[in-house]
């Protein structure tokens, strides 16, 4: 399980919801680099921060590691 499959999985989500990274930084208080570094791998994002995006794009956690193997 690595960060970028993490991040790749929330960015097709973010994109099913139409919805931009700078819409979604606003959303939950981040800097739209905050949501790229994250979509792209390159931070460690915080459980509070998981679930703070997940409310705001209307998801269950869980559906962020659907797609991932092991």
């Amino acid at each position: 399980m690595e960060l970028k499959d993490f991040g790749l999985s929330l960015a097709k989500i973010r994109q099913t919801k139409d919805i931009s990274q700078y819409e979604l930084s606003l959303r939950i208080g981040k800097s739209e680099n905050y949501i790229h570094r994250v979509e792209n791998g390159g931070v460690n994002i915080s459980i509070k921060a998981m679930f703070e995006i997940c409310r705001e794009l209307g998801i269950n956690p869980c559906e962020l590691f659907s797609n991932w193997k092991a």
